[in-house]
């Protein structure tokens, strides 16, 4: 059976509607699916990760009111079914929502099919300095994505239903006109073939198929005419692809313009972090001298007194025992008087070798002397730590920047004795103006650096000088020095070279902070197995606010 053109058409076009329908419902429902899915899937990470980060400092804090107040706010979130916050143990700091889901152990859902109670289950660690401290943990109805998907699946089904109906009546009457046009133009075609060439197909309204007749019984003539026109649209596109070009070329220089306040917005909050970063360290140090200065007060109060007592008594005895010997060589004197036979002479040659009076003399004088000396070390070491912990002095003075360095030589002098010899190389220099206490923190955290580079005994050096209107104090050590790729990140916050556990890696950052306040700079200079040498530059005089301060 031979099936005419009306039925291949209807046939046709009814299949190709058919398999168009099929594939387009069903692509459309399974990238709706899809996509729901994927947005529910990062809503979900997306709430969890803002809720840890809005989280966070309250756990740190342990403010379980901030706690519940986020809790609550964030359940205002459509399709929340509850939200809860746990500690680094699992222990619940805040929750809300509804109990059933709040009772039910967490089970972390992978993705949205692997959901099989309604609620796509998710979490988000809260994360401080490299640390976990909790985490938060969310659920999300999934049955609003499920009731939309059903509902689009209904339409979906209606249309191609009544769209298969329409196709079916629309080709039939479609077959059946066209039909009849192309009866006449199929035998104008078999008279072209047989070389009827000049033939002219009637030609009966303006529709496609009248078009198609002209075209035929033009297409002889129009050959050179078509060759002219594809130029002109050669030409034509050329010219579009051009006017393409320069608006490519303006939105690429928008694009840029757009890049390059990105970069600075960017550049303004690095600068920004910047800030906050040295305002942090600051109160670091300011705390840390706080301390220091709260012990200097404690051991002055505690020491002085006895210190003082002791110094007293040691000088009053050390009159009485010259008073003593001056006593006891007058009766020398009187020995060489009395008869050698005597007895009372004999029993004081007795006493005298038995205590060796000789060598008790010279014993007392040294263990005196050296009594003496030790209170007054101690005396110093005190004034020392006083005059190194000024945390009031805040205010920008005219310091001698080697007394400085001697007040901290004594602090850390139990740290560096057993390990370095040190070796002073002072030049010339006029008062600086600065805040002391300050410079003498620097002064410490790089002689404490340098004391723990070196393994064993070594050196460190101390060498200070003048170059125009700048001072320079060197600090240099023979330890086992830095490598080059670390030189350039030695100041930042929280970096240290130092083994786990031995250093914060706030010291230099701290130091770099102070330096850079009193318009200075720090210059490093390392060699692996040979040391570490600092150097910190300071103008003499201060511009600005703090010129202004110290009048």
């Amino acid at each position: 059976m031979t099936m005419s053109f009306r039925l291949k058409t209807i046939l046709g076009i009814a299949a190709i509607e058919a398999v168009l329908l099929l594939v387009l419902v069903w692509t459309g429902l399974n990238f709706m699916h899809q996509s729901n899915e994927q947005e529910l899937g990062k809503r979900a990470d997306t709430t969890a990760a803002l809720f840890a980060t809005t989280t966070k400092d309250a756990v740190l804090a342990t403010d379980m009111a901030s706690l519940e107040s986020f809790v609550q706010e964030v359940m205002k979130n459509p399709g929340l079914v509850y939200a809860r916050v746990r500690d680094i143990d699992g222990v619940v700091l805040a929750q809300a929502g509804e109990n059933k889901y709040l009772k039910r152990p967490f089970v972390a859902d992978a993705h949205v099919d692997a959901v099989t109670d309604g609620v796509l289950d998710t979490y988000a660690e809260i994360h401080a300095a490299g640390m976990t401290y909790g985490r938060v943990e969310l659920g999300l109805s999934v049955q609003q994505i499920y009731a939309t998907l059903a509902a689009a699946q209904k339409r979906s089904t209606l249309i191609a239903v009544i769209e298969m109906g329409l196709v079916a009546l629309f080709s039939f009457a479609l077959g059946t006109w066209l039909t009849r046009q192309l009866r006449s133009l199929k035998q104008a075609t078999e008279r072209v073939a047989e070389g009827d060439l000049g033939f002219q197909v009637p030609v009966k309204g303006r529709d496609e198929l009248a078009q198609t007749a002209r075209a035929f019984n033009n297409m002889s003539q129009r050959l050179q005419q078509f060759n002219d026109e594809l130029e002109q649209r050669v030409a034509q596109r050329t010219a579009q692809l051009a006017e393409a070009h320069e608006k490519l070329q303006d939105d690429l220089e928008r694009r840029k313009k757009l890049g390059a306040a990105l970069h600075q917005e960017k550049q303004q909050q690095r600068e920004l972090i910047h800030k906050l970063e040295q305002a942090h360290n600051q109160l670091l140090q300011s705390e840390k001298l706080a301390s220091i200065g709260q012990l200097a007060a404690g051991v002055a109060h505690e020491i002085n007194n006895p210190v003082g007592y002791i110094s007293s008594n040691l000088g009053t005895l050390e009159e009485y025992q010259q008073d003593l010997f001056a006593v006891l060589d007058a009766y020398a004197d009187i020995e060489s008087l009395v008869p050698a036979d005597a007895e009372a002479l004999k029993h004081i040659e007795t006493v005298k070798q038995k205590v060796h009076l000789e060598h008790l003399r010279e014993d007392v004088m040294a263990l005196l002397s050296e009594s003496l000396e030790g209170v007054s070390r101690v005396e110093q070491i005190v004034k020392d730590l006083k005059d190194f912990s000024h945390v009031e002095e805040v205010e920008w003075v005219w310091a001698d920047l080697h007394q400085g360095l001697e007040s901290t030589l004594n602090i850390v002098n139990n740290e560096i004795k057993y390990k370095a010899e040190v070796v002073k190389q002072y030049g010339e220099l006029p008062l600086v103006e600065c805040q002391a206490p300050q410079l003498n923190q620097v002064f410490m955290n790089l002689l404490v650096n340098a004391a723990h580079a070196i393994e064993t005994q070594g050196v460190i050096t101390l060498h200070t000088g003048t170059q125009d209107d700048w001072v320079w104090v060197e600090v240099g050590d023979t330890g086992s020095g830095i490598e080059a790729d670390k030189l350039t990140r030695i100041f930042d916050p929280f970096f240290t070279t130092k083994p786990v556990g031995t250093g914060t890696g706030l010291g230099l950052s701290l130091s770099y902070g102070i330096v850079e306040k009193h318009g200075g700079r720090i210059e490093v200079d390392s060699e692996l197995g040979k040391g570490t040498t600092f150097r910190v530059w300071l103008p003499v005089r201060q511009i600005g606010e703090q010129a202004e301060a110290t009048g």
